[in-house]
């Protein structure tokens, strides 16, 4: 079960990436029924509150359920680890988090992320900040749960010059989720799978079982 003391779960969902593999806005196109961020929105918003999009400055964003917040990035251009400190800055002023309170971080390309995903990574915080999805791949930083209290590692992270949010986990408790335990609830990682191009785009959608 999740940590009693992380009584809150919020969701962050970066959309203000520059697309610019795909050639054209990721957050738009079109996925099933919905665009790719709805997709991603609708599987956050029935197990977390709020549901935030962190979004540039005067980007258009599809229609989102009302539920749906946004804020603009503070650092624009500087990448998802700056976007994650402005949406965990976002859910402290804007929703009263506290430190042990987390977010479910993901990414608006992202469209395989499930409810249930999001609640089997939760249900392995414990005490750690940070539970981090870990592949032969590499680690997965947007398909992740994040402490409020990993802001301040952030911070200096950014004032240092690193955008990698993959280096958080040097400097925070963190639990790895590996990839054996990842295929016992998932056996193709398709949480995990990403759309960066348009071949892509293309396989996901001919993959899409909804």
């Amino acid at each position: 079960m999740p940590d009693k003391i992380a009584m809150r779960l919020g969701s962050l969902i970066l959309a203000g990436g520059r697309s610019t593999r795909m050639g054209r806005p990721k957050e738009s196109l079109p996925f099933g029924t919905d665009t790719m961020l709805g997709r991603a929105a609708a599987a956050a918003t029935s197990c977390c509150a709020p549901v935030v999009v962190v979004a540039q400055a005067g980007q258009d964003l599809p229609a989102l359920p009302a539920a749906v917040e946004r804020t603009n990035d503070d650092r624009p251009g500087e990448g998802p680890l700056a976007a994650i400190a402005t949406g965990l800055r976002f859910l402290v002023e804007r929703h009263g988090f506290g430190p042990r309170d987390a977010g479910f971080v993901t990414a608006c390309d992202t469209p395989f992320v499930t409810a249930a995903a999001i609640v089997f990574l939760h249900e392995r915080l414990g005490a750690a900040s940070l539970v981090l999805p870990r592949t032969s791949d590499g680690l997965h930083p947007l398909c992740a749960i994040w402490r409020v209290d990993t802001a301040a590692t952030i911070d200096s992270l950014l004032a240092a010059g690193v955008r990698t949010p993959r280096r958080v986990a040097e400097f925070v408790p963190t639990r790895f989720v590996d990839e054996d335990e990842l295929r016992a609830f998932d056996p193709e990682l398709r949480m995990l799978r990403n759309v960066n191009a348009p071949a892509d785009y293309d396989r996901a959608r001919a993959d899409d079982r909804s």
